[in-house]
């Protein structure tokens, strides 16, 4: 007996020592992701364990399991290799679908309960995280904070709905979203309020199918008055979950609610989308968020520092705010609780490393000989990408060609390295095969004066049809985020 117990207790030691792992790898991932990305996509939408360099990720549905992968795949490798004895070790991370694990949390497409679970309201137990109040406002995001200001107040035009916010990942879309629903709940405390994810309303909706409760499901969300709902882009080739969310918009418009939405992307770029959501998208106010300019990212460091207790001088915000957008990085609102992470994860586990400016340089990997946190984007890659966008090959690009086309991806190639590399014109010259920098500064600046001027998108008189209904600063933006997805680590 005493030896039964004796195992008993080494069994719940090496859980808890499994548990450890989990928790440690979850901590080292956020200093990656930020700790929003952590609890948004692991604390509740995945069960974790680890064991002998094995990481499983069990996720309620494929469309999660691709996310997972795609977007963390490379970061939960790197995370758990730290649990190894060395860097090199090898780890394995093995993503499944299991929607029996979570049919007593979240309900997946895959969950089959043996009695199904009790109708859920949509909003009830609302959680907000975010309120309009604690955005850190800029030049580049002011628009759209106040476009979400305008939409949760009583008197706000119907012709303000929908509002479809668009932008990077980390620029603050999540943010608003929950600030609307916050402050027209405050506004309306006795109107139901619904936040909500495209993943999280497609999986309600193949359980409602599912279990014979769509008349219920149907009820529950055209009862709202305010809808919002974020990552947009997830309802890309979800046919059926696409045709059941434009029926609920087409019933609660007529019914006067609001609708707030976000994604990645712009309505018409993107993919497998169909028609007529993208037009309803577009009835109403579309507004970019762009990434946080200098002056507003060093705002926003100082706001988190002081959230988690850091005492930072306006050197050191300065210091994160730039390192936060160089080679590689876009200076987003993730990149910069990342970065304060590892700021307070250093002084807290190593206090040899010294204090102030010192220990912040050596956090961020500022002349200690470590690599960047990310790679830096090559003017290969930008060439690459605006010759397969705008269907010109490299010989044309570097040629003497004057078609509209051509002239377009020069300008593109120029304004783009300018926008995501350090490198001088003269370097960017050179990369195109252009004898002369200046003709490449003319073309850059020419591209910003049509960008300023919100010019429409003439390729002449060829036809372009995944290009079709951009305009100019729309494929801008596309070219920028295509080639920030294909930057490794990025």
């Amino acid at each position: 007996m005493i030896r039964v117990n004796g195992q008993r207790e080494d069994g719940r030691q090496e859980a808890r020592g499994r548990e450890g792992s989990v928790e440690r790898i979850l901590a080292r991932l956020e200093g990656e992701v930020g700790p929003d990305g952590v609890s948004r996509y692991f604390r509740h939408q995945t069960r974790l364990s680890y064991r002998d360099g094995r990481l499983d990720v069990a996720v309620p549905t494929g469309m999660v399991a691709e996310l997972i992968g795609t977007r963390f795949g490379d970061s939960l490798r790197r995370a758990a290799r730290h649990e190894m004895a060395g860097r090199d070790a090898e780890v394995q991370v093995t993503i499944r679908v299991d929607g029996a694990a979570f049919s007593n949390g979240v309900p997946g497409a895959d969950a089959k309960p043996e009695r199904p679970a009790p109708a859920r309201r949509p909003g009830d137990g609302l959680r907000l995280r975010y309120r309009l109040e604690d955005f850190v406002v800029g030049q580049s995001n002011r628009m759209a904070f106040a476009a979400a200001e305008r939409l949760a107040e009583p008197d706000c035009p119907r012709s303000f709905s929908p509002l479809f916010i668009h932008g990077l990942c980390g620029v603050g879309k999540t943010h608003l979203l929950q600030g609307i629903a916050a402050r027209f709940q405050q506004r309306h405390p006795r109107q139901r309020v619904v936040y909500t994810t495209a993943e999280a309303f497609t999986n309600e909706y193949v359980v409602a199918v599912r279990s014979g409760r769509l008349d219920s499901f149907r009820a529950s969300y055209r009862a709202v008055r305010l809808l919002c709902i974020d990552d947009v882009q997830f309802l890309a080739n979800k046919v059926s979950t696409q045709g059941e969310l434009l029926h609920t918009f087409d019933a609660i418009d007529l019914d006067g609610a609001r609708v707030v939405l976000a994604s990645d992307e712009h309505p018409r770029t993107v993919r497998k989308l169909s028609a007529a959501l993208v037009s309803r998208f577009l009835a109403g106010m579309v507004v970019r968020l762009d990434p946080p300019e200098p002056a507003l990212r060093e705002k926003i460091a100082a706001r988190l520092a002081a959230a988690r207790g850091l005492a930072l001088d306006s050197a050191a915000c300065a210091l994160i705010a730039a390192r936060s957008a160089g080679p590689g990085g876009t200076g987003t609102v993730r990149e910069i609780e990342g970065a304060l992470t590892r700021i307070e994860a250093m002084r807290r586990l190593m206090p040899e490393a010294g204090s102030g400016l010192l220990l912040i340089r050596k956090a961020l990997g500022i002349d200690d000989g470590s690599p960047a946190a990310r790679r830096p984007i090559r003017v290969e890659q930008i060439l690459q990408e605006v010759c397969r966008t705008l269907r010109v090959s490299m010989h044309e690009l570097v040629g003497k060609g004057r078609h509209k086309r051509v002239v377009l991806a020069r300008a593109c190639v120029a304004h783009l390295c300018r926008a995501l590399t350090t490198m001088s014109f003269p370097e960017i010259a050179r990369a195109m095969g252009r004898p002369n920098h200046s003709t490449v500064v003319t073309a850059s600046k020419r591209l910003q004066e049509q960008l300023a001027a919100e010019a429409p998108l003439d390729l002449g008189p060829d036809h372009i049809p995944e290009l079709s209904g951009l305009d100019l600063h729309s494929l801008v933006d596309q070219l920028r985020d295509d080639i920030l997805r294909s930057v490794p680590g990025a």
